[in-house]
């Protein structure tokens, strides 16, 4: 038995007993402060704070439960471990001692050897818990420094790539709107790629922004009552524009005609876009007369429910796992960023919706979104 100078709170109305754990304690190591009843036990944690305290049960002015039930209230004080010396032996003693926050019993007449053990044990446990918890806010308190760390290095890096873009796209507009009549289709070409990529640049920039603060809890909403039909009509008709009607579009909104939601148009259309353009793209390289995205909308349980739909190649298993995951595009050498679903997904939580997806062969690939009805 080798303890390292722990300090035990002994609490006894008996001369005899404190006289005997007393002497105990002592010759095994232990720092011992006495008090005779449960109050002068409280009033003690004022001068000292143990690292665990043996408790009498029967005692006069406040017995052993009522004085663990007060210490326990005590935030300072309610991680110190407490074990009744008892004579009572009766189920419901035992559980009510339990109940109140003790952490183990020693009926009397006890045993040297289990009584030093136990105490051991528990002054061991207890500290280190308390080492634990000591690394734990350490850890807690490095992880905070990284993150702000990182979000300066993020903040740092949207700020130089934009003052680098920013200069290029202005340049190849003068170009463009100085020079258009004198360039052959190749240099147009050229001019048009580099003001579509400064472009795409642009907009991740912006998406990695709006994803950071949306992660941070950083964004106010300004919602108001708007028709979800509505968003979604206008999203559908600038993608199926955007396409030129490569591929069909079709959007079955009767359901929710009279569907109303609670919205911020600043960020919800974005959901919308992502997903749909992510599955008119998807079948994109497929014959003609296999291109189409379905768009369903419904009520259930009090929810919204949009389904974007498209055939094609089925997601691997493997890949639905992280399909909301920032940068999991598998369309890099395409312009794809792999943000479009990790917005969504951060969007649509601070509306106090959810987002799902599914694929297979014989369903297709079908997202699902869900935002409560006003």
């Amino acid at each position: 038995m080798n303890p390292t100078a722990g300090h035990i709170l002994v609490v006894d109305d008996t001369p005899k007993n404190i006289q005997v754990l007393g002497s105990m304690l002592r010759e095994a190591g232990y720092n011992i402060n006495v008090a005779t009843n449960g109050q002068e036990a409280i009033d003690a944690l004022g001068r000292v704070v143990p690292d665990l305290i043996l408790m009498d049960v029967i005692m006069p002015v406040m017995d052993g439960f009522e004085a663990c039930k007060r210490i326990k209230e005590l935030p300072e004080f309610a991680h110190i471990p407490i074990i009744f010396l008892t004579a009572k032996k009766k189920t419901a003693d035992l559980i009510r001692g339990f109940e109140l926050g003790a952490i183990d019993y020693i009926t009397k007449p006890f045993n040297t050897a289990e009584l030093l053990k136990r105490v051991d044990t528990h002054i061991t446990l207890s500290k280190l818990r308390t080492e634990l918890a000591q690394k734990v806010d350490q850890l807690t308190g490095a992880m905070g420094q990284i993150e702000q760390l990182h979000r300066e290095q993020d903040a740092f890096l949207r700020h130089e790539l934009n003052n680098v873009i920013g200069p290029i796209a202005g340049y190849a507009e003068m170009l463009r709107s100085q020079l258009a009549p004198w360039l052959n289709e190749k240099q147009s070409k050229w001019l048009a790629a580099i003001l579509s990529g400064s472009a795409s640049m642009k907009h991740m920039l912006d998406q990695v922004k709006k994803i950071q603060e949306f992660e941070r809890g950083a964004h106010t909403l300004a919602l108001m009552p708007v028709s979800i039909v509505g968003i979604v009509s206008d999203v559908v008709s600038d993608i199926a524009t955007y396409f030129r009607g490569s591929v069909p579009i079709l959007f079955s909104p009767e359901p929710c005609d009279a569907v109303r939601i609670q919205a911020d148009l600043a960020f919800l259309p974005g959901v919308f876009k992502n997903i749909i353009k992510n599955a008119v793209e998807h079948v994109l390289p497929l014959d003609e007369a296999q291109r189409r995205v379905e768009v369903f909308c419904g009520v259930h349980d009090g929810s919204a429910v949009i389904v974007v739909r498209n055939g094609g190649e089925p997601i691997p298993e493997q890949r639905l796992v992280t399909f909301f995951d920032k940068f999991n595009t598998t369309k890099a050498d395409s312009g794809g960023t792999g943000l479009g679903t990790s917005y969504a997904k951060l969007v649509l939580k601070a509306h106090g919706g959810g987002i799902w997806v599914s694929s297979s062969a014989e369903e297709g690939t079908k997202v699902t979104i869900s935002l409560p009805v006003v």
